[in-house]
């Protein structure tokens, strides 16, 4: 057996590491983040809400990709806060005296 045959094998998964490498560092789509917010919502809404009662906006601050509302029909309101790579970031507190 030729020895090159070995490490055929090796190679294999060092592309198969790198590809799952390179789809890891992609940043979502606007559309994947809402979407997963929206579902977020459904998952502690009160009965009546759907994943059209959500909307984003972008927001001035680097730090802060954008902002998610979702309202209910019954008035409650909720807002997510999301990172530049889709993660959801704590609410801001307001300015600081």
């Amino acid at each position: 057996m030729r020895r090159a045959y070995f490490f055929l094998p090796i190679a294999g998964l060092v592309a198969y590491a790198g590809y799952l490498g390179f789809q890891r560092g992609q940043l979502p789509t606007e559309t994947e983040i809402i979407n997963r917010y929206a579902a977020a919502y459904l998952a502690t809404a009160p009965e009546g809400a759907n994943p059209t009662d959500c909307a984003a906006s972008p927001h001035p601050d680097e730090t802060v990709r954008m902002v998610i509302n979702c309202a209910h029909p019954s008035g409650v309101t909720t807002t997510y806060f999301v990172g530049p790579r889709g993660t959801a970031l704590a609410q801001p507190q307001g300015p600081s005296t």
